[in-house]
C-alpha cells in the first residue's frame, strides 16, 4: 500500500500545485473550492488541464482525425458544454446522453447518435434534433415502425 501511495502523491503533486500544503486545482487551493460548492464530496476539472490535454491529443494524431468526446466517460453537463468546445464533436449512446448534449448547447451537427439498441423515441428525438447521422436514425425508425420495411444502411 505505501508504494501504491506514494505512486498517487507524485502523480497528482505532479498534475497540481501544492502550497502551504494544500492542493491547489485551476490556481484555487482546494478548501477554498469546497467552500465555494457548499459540500463535500465534489469534482472539480481544472480546464487548462482538459485544454492542454486536447492540444497533446491533436498534436499526436493527423489533422484528418476528428476526435469526439463520449458523453458517457461523463455526463457532467458542464463538462460537456467545454469538451463540446474542444473537441470535433460528441459521441452519445442514449436519449440521456443525448440530451445532456443538446442541453449543453452542443451544435446537433456535430452529435454522433451510435450504437445499438436505439428505442423508437431516441430515434425520433435524434432526428426531431437534427443529429449527424439522422439518415440512418430515419432508416431504423422506418424499419422500427414498419418492420417489414428492407433497409439497408450503407457507409462510404
Amino acid at each position: 500500500m505505501a508504494g501504491g501511495a506514494a505512486t498517487v502523491d507524485s502523480v497528482v503533486s505532479a498534475t497540481f500545485p501544492v502550497e502551504n500544503g494544500e492542493l491547489i486545482v485551476g490556481g484555487m487551493p482546494l478548501t477554498k473550492l469546497a467552500a465555494r460548492v457548499g459540500r463535500t464530496p465534489f469534482y472539480v476539472y481544472d480546464r487548462r488541464l482538459l485544454d492542454a490535454r486536447m492540444r497533446e491529443l491533436r498534436q499526436a494524431l493527423p489533422d484528418a482525425v476528428e476526435i469526439h468526446y463520449a458523453v458517457k466517460a461523463n455526463p457532467m453537463p458542464a463538462l460537456v458544454g467545454y469538451m463540446a468546445c474542444l473537441a470535433d464533436g460528441l459521441d452519445v449512446a442514449s436519449g440521456g446522453e443525448m440530451a445532456v448534449a443538446l442541453d449543453a448547447g452542443a451544435n446537433p451537427q456535430c452529435i454522433s447518435f451510435a450504437g445499438p439498441g436505439k428505442s423508437v423515441d431516441e430515434l425520433r428525438q435524434a432526428v426531431a434534433a437534427g443529429i449527424s447521422d439522422s439518415q440512418n436514425s430515419r432508416l431504423l425508425l422506418a424499419h422500427r415502425m414498419r418492420p417489414s420495411t428492407r433497409v439497408t444502411v450503407c457507409s462510404m
